[in-house]
C-alpha cells in the first residue's frame, strides 16, 4: 500500500484551511469592536441637594451636568415621590437646550425645585432623568425629609441675676429670661414615625425692648447656639438683659423673636415671637454720704485697730469675734499692704472706671457690679492695695453691700501703717 497520495492531498488542503481560519479570525475581531445600539447619555459630577431636610415651599436649586453622547437629548424630566406614597409623580418636563459650560466641560442645567407639601418627617425622593432622542434614559436622585419651617417660642419664669429673688429691680439690674425654642422638636429623623417635630435649624434669637411710650427697638441679637453646629432641636436660651437706664417708673416690655432661614428668591426667614409681661423698675436706692475710717496696723500682730466692722462702722479689737472683722490689715511685709476679710465678707476690686463707680454709687449699681463679676474675682484677700483703689464689699454673704476707696496710706515704720478709707453704704 502506497500512502503518498493521501499525504499529498492533505498537503494541498493546508493552505486553504489557513486562509479560512484567518478569514474567520478577522471577522470575529470586526464583530467584537463594532458598536451595537444607541449609547446612554452620561452624567458628570452633579451639585444636587445636600441638606437632610427642607421645608414645604422652599426653592432648592440644584445643577445637573451631563453629555448627550451619540444622539442629542430630547428633554429632562423631574420626578418626586413623597412618603408614604409609593408612586413617583412628574414635576417638570424641561426641553433640552444646548448649554455647554467651558468651566464644567459639560452641558449644565440649574433646576429650581420647589419643595412639596407633605407630612412632617416624610421622606421625599427627587429623580432627574435625561431622555435621549434614541430612547435611552439616565437618572440621578437625592432625598430629604420634610421639616417645619416656622419655629416655636415660649418663656419660662424670669429670674433676677443681680438682686435677691422677689426684690424689685432697678435700672441696670440684670434679669434672666429663659426662652424655650422648638419645644418637643428634633433635629434629624430616621423614619416617618420618629417621635417629635422635625424643625429647620434655628439661625438666631433677637431681643427687642420697649420702654414706656417710646418705640420698640432692637436690644440684642445672638446666634443659636453662640458657637458650634446649628440645630432645629428643642433648646432653652437664657437671655440676660439689663433693664435700660432711665426706665425707673415706666413699663419695660421685652420681646423675643426666634428665626430660621428659608430658601427662596430672595432668601428669607421664618420666625416666631414671645413677649414678656411688663416690668416696672424702681428707682435706684441711694447710699448714705461717705464716712471715713482708719485702720492702724502696729507691731507684729496688728493691734486693736487693724480690723473694722462695716455693718456698725467701728474698729474691732484683736480679741473680738472673727465674725465681726469685715476688713482688716493682715500684712505689711515687703512694703505692700494686704487687706483681708476674716469672716465671710468678699471683695471685688473695680478694675476700670473705679472713680466714677464710687462717685455715682447706689445700692443697685454696686450690687450689679459685684454680681456681674466672675466668682473667681470675688475674693476675701486683696494684696498690695494702693491709694485710689475702689473696692466693693458684699458683707457676710448677705444682700448687704458697701463700697470704699483708699484715700491714704501712711507708713510710720517698717511694720506699722495706717490706711484711710472713705466708705459708702446704706
Amino acid at each position: 500500500m502506497n500512502p503518498t497520495p493521501l499525504f499529498s492531498r492533505l498537503a494541498r488542503l493546508l493552505p486553504l484551511a489557513a486562509v479560512l481560519l484567518l478569514s474567520s479570525c478577522e471577522k470575529e475581531l470586526d464583530t467584537y469592536y463594532s458598536e451595537v445600539g444607541p449609547q446612554f447619555p452620561t452624567f458628570s459630577t452633579n451639585a444636587l441637594g445636600t441638606a437632610s431636610k427642607y421645608a414645604t415651599g422652599e426653592v432648592v436649586p440644584f445643577e445637573l451636568r451631563f453629555s448627550p453622547q451619540t444622539d442629542p437629548l430630547k428633554e429632562i424630566l423631574i420626578y418626586q415621590k413623597i412618603e408614604p406614597g409609593r408612586d413617583s409623580t412628574l414635576v417638570a418636563t424641561i426641553p433640552y437646550k444646548t448649554s455647554f459650560s467651558r468651566i464644567r466641560q459639560a452641558d449644565t442645567l440649574v433646576v429650581n425645585y420647589v419643595v412639596p407639601a407633605g407630612a412632617n418627617k416624610a421622606n421625599v425622593k427627587v429623580d432627574a432623568l435625561l431622555v435621549s432622542t434614541n430612547g435611552q434614559i439616565k437618572g440621578r436622585n437625592f432625598s430629604f425629609r420634610l421639616a417645619e419651617a416656622t419655629p416655636t417660642v415660649r418663656l419660662n419664669t424670669p429670674t433676677n441675676v443681680t438682686l435677691p429673688a422677689g426684690a424689685a429691680p432697678a435700672p441696670g439690674d440684670v434679669v434672666r429670661f429663659p426662652v424655650v425654642i422648638n419645644e418637643g422638636g428634633i433635629n434629624t429623623a430616621s423614619s416617618f414615625t420618629a417621635t417629635g417635630t422635625l424643625y429647620k435649624d434655628i439661625d438666631s434669637l433677637i431681643t427687642y425692648v420697649k420702654v414706656g411710650a417710646a418705640a420698640e427697638r432692637r436690644f440684642a441679637r445672638q446666634r443659636v447656639p453662640v458657637a458650634g453646629t446649628q440645630s432645629g432641636a428643642a433648646t432653652t436660651v437664657n437671655v440676660d438683659a439689663a433693664l435700660p437706664a432711665g426706665s425707673a417708673g415706666q413699663p419695660v416690655v421685652f420681646r423675643f423673636e426666634a428665626k430660621s432661614r428659608f430658601l427662596s428668591v430672595p432668601p428669607s426667614t421664618r420666625s416666631a415671637t414671645a413677649t414678656v409681661a411688663a416690668l416696672t423698675p424702681v428707682a435706684a436706692t441711694p447710699l448714705a454720704a461717705a464716712r471715713t475710717a482708719t485702720l492702724s496696723y502696729t507691731g507684729t500682730a496688728g493691734g486693736d485697730l487693724a480690723a473694722f466692722d462695716l455693718t456698725t462702722f467701728g474698729a474691732v479689737a484683736a480679741t473680738a469675734p472673727i465674725a465681726t472683722k469685715d476688713v482688716a490689715i493682715t500684712s505689711t511685709a515687703s512694703n505692700a499692704v494686704r487687706l483681708q476679710a476674716l469672716n465671710t465678707t468678699k471683695f471685688v476690686r473695680v478694675a476700670t472706671g473705679g472713680a466714677a463707680a464710687y462717685s455715682n454709687a447706689t445700692l443697685s449699681s454696686i450690687r450689679q457690679t459685684y454680681q456681674a463679676t466672675a466668682a473667681a474675682s470675688q475674693v476675701a484677700q486683696l494684696d498690695n492695695v494702693l491709694v485710689g483703689d475702689v473696692i466693693i464689699a458684699r458683707l457676710r454673704g448677705l444682700d448687704q453691700y458697701a463700697i470704699f476707696t483708699i484715700t491714704n496710706i501712711n507708713r510710720t515704720s517698717t511694720t506699722d501703717v495706717a490706711v484711710m478709707l472713705a466708705i459708702k453704704a446704706l
